[in-house]
């Protein structure tokens, strides 16, 4: 700890982190740097520490300071001088609604994911055992998440985006849950109803605890037999909800409800239109958006901005009201996108702009002059003064790029 790396040793792919120099400064880092496929580092003594704080040889001690220094009172008694006391370090509070840059929220938001998805798999256990949910295990998980959001609206999305395929299910629910909150607010839905929205999002597919992993995983078409078993999740979960008695109506209609269609091609009973609640009709835009966008083990996940095309496309599907909202919550750009800028560079969208969609921060990474990666640098398009710009959105797939999970993944957590 303390070390100020100078150089990695091996491919750029296999690096833990998107820089290279770094000071090793968080006890995290250096147990991701140990658990990595990176052999050996070269550091740099004159801008970090050497050895280890147990080799180091012991400071020089101060020399004690004068106790009789400075007379007091008539007696001629002394004090010591005193420096002064050392600020406050006060914990963070996971229910504060302070905005901060995604940057600052994405350290709150991996921890809070992480936290999150132990506790989903306890549902989903839950779930198979035949046990009831009670609410009460649920509202301070909701109350973060929301108040992650309102800190930052786009972090906690970005961090459940980049999801663990063995981890699927549960990220995928976080992720819902965090659509359906922030759709919510968009939507200026009561906060008992963001409330709602969010635990709907957080619940509606724990009846896919009951399917075989072996059938959702399947990379190639299901049987009949299976997508009956499949499409049996949306039944299960509205049962295993009811049984505790106290979930919200609203809540369990979405669990039943969200693959209904506009059109009524959905299921499980081919609803159509305004027959469709709409917290179903929401869950349906947040459901497929993060299903399209998610990493499984057969196929990529869609760019954010191909996949709102792809949905915008589907008018017949979703409703359209709704999904303007959604659009507004997540941006033209989403967090992640893969864009070409006019400086011939390659950058993600890290950030939103509240005040102009079409103009978030981005964060170049690749030079296509010089066919060559870039140090990364933030952008703030609204603020460069027309310096720079989006000229279109790209896909990974259009470059090549095999690896772009785990590239996505360490330029979101780099620096700006």
């Amino acid at each position: 700890m303390g070390m100020f790396l100078h150089k990695m040793e091996g491919s750029w792919f296999a690096h833990p982190f998107w820089k290279s120099r770094m000071l090793l400064e968080d006890a995290e880092q250096l147990e991701t740097l140990k658990a990595s496929k990176v052999e050996w580092v070269q550091i740099d003594t004159s801008r970090g520490a050497d050895l280890k704080p147990s080799e180091a040889p012991a400071p020089p001690r101060a020399p004690a300071a004068d106790q009789r220094d400075r007379p007091f009172g008539r007696a001629g008694a002394t004090i010591a001088r005193r420096g002064a006391p050392p600020p406050v370090s006060r914990p963070f509070d996971p229910l504060s609604k302070d905005r901060l840059p995604a940057k600052a929220e994405m350290v709150h938001a991996n921890r809070l994911a992480r936290k999150s998805v132990r506790a989903m798999q306890k549902i989903f256990d839950d779930s198979r055992l035949g046990n009831a949910i009670k609410l009460n295990r649920l509202e301070t998980m909701i109350d973060e998440i929301s108040s992650s959001i309102q800190r930052n609206p786009h972090a906690f999305m970005a961090v459940t985006r980049l999801k663990n395929t063995s981890e699927y299910l549960y990220l995928h629910a976080l992720s819902v849950c965090a659509l359906m909150i922030s759709l919510a607010q968009q939507l200026r839905l009561s906060p008992e109803e963001v409330q709602q929205a969010g635990l709907a999002g957080l619940l509606m597919d724990v009846g896919m605890g009951h399917v075989p992993q072996e059938t959702w995983d399947k990379d190639s078409p299901l049987t009949p037999e299976e997508w009956e078993v499949v499409k049996s999740h949306t039944t299960l979960a509205h049962e295993f909800l009811a049984l505790g008695g106290e979930m919200p109506d609203a809540v369990l209609d979405v669990c039943l409800h969200h693959h209904e269609r506009l059109d009524g091609s959905g299921y499980p009973h081919g609803l159509k239109g305004e027959e469709i609640g709409r917290f179903a009709r929401m869950a349906a835009i947040c459901d497929t958006y993060d299903a399209m966008t998610s990493n499984r083990i057969h196929r990529h996940g869609e760019d954010p901005s191909r996949a709102l095309l792809m949905l915008d496309e589907a008018q017949t599907l979703y409703d359209p009201e709704i999904f303007q909202a959604f659009q507004r919550a997540v941006g033209i750009y989403p967090i992640g996108s893969l864009v070409r800028l006019r400086s011939h560079r390659l950058a993600i969208v890290v950030e939103q702009n509240a005040d102009d969609l079409t103009l978030p921060v981005v964060r170049p990474f690749y030079s296509l002059s010089d066919r060559s990666f870039v140090k990364a640098e933030d952008i703030d398009l609204s603020n460069c003064f027309g310096a720079d710009q989006i000229m279109t959105r790209e896909t990974p797939e259009g470059w090549d790029m095999t690896e772009w999970p785990a590239l996505s993944a360490r330029l979101l957590a780099a620096a700006g």
